[in-house]
């Protein structure tokens, strides 16, 4: 007797190894199939080391997006205007039916008016289910002689449309 399942024909009269050697190839061809469909194994497009969201359903690349936000540094006795620039990757998730962070692409900031600013790295935190990211600038401000070490955070939000805010 033969039974089709699949494509594949498993005669159940005799052959158990060969049986199982099928169903093993069976079980391997739905879990290639698998990770196609759900995007298991597919890398960030973003060239940073972030981790990719790990959700069920497919999350494919969309955008990339900028924003340049503000906030501000006080050396001594003066504040200064930071603009903090965030160039960042954007997968849609069919599973929140909506836009989300999946990588940094580049952090970059400068300071307004007198003084000198030199940043020195950032750090980058995902939050809030893959819609915000909270970016930490670290860098060196020189005023009047002086030079200080400065260490600020600013949040940039994925808008459902890939638009950030």
């Amino acid at each position: 007797m033969e039974k089709v399942k699949y494509n594949q024909a498993i005669k159940t009269k005799g052959g158990i190894f060969k049986m199982i050697r099928q169903l093993i190839n069976i079980a391997a061809t739905v879990m290639l199939v698998g990770g196609v469909l759900f995007g298991i194994g597919k890398d960030s497009l973003a060239t940073s080391n972030h981790n990719s969201l790990k959700e069920s359903g497919t999350i494919t690349p969309q955008s990339i997006a900028s924003k340049t936000k503000t906030t501000t540094i006080q050396v001594g006795q003066t504040v200064q205007t930071l603009y903090v620039t965030g160039t960042f990757e954007t997968q849609y998730s069919d599973v929140h039916k909506r836009q989300l962070f999946s990588g940094v692409k580049s952090i970059s900031s400068k300071v307004s008016g007198s003084g000198t600013w030199t940043q020195t790295g950032y750090n980058a935190e995902l939050i809030d289910g893959g819609r915000t990211y909270v970016i930490t600038v670290s860098g060196k401000y020189s005023y009047h002689g002086a030079t200080y070490t400065i260490s600020t955070s600013i949040e940039f939000y994925c808008n459902a449309n890939r638009s950030i805010g």
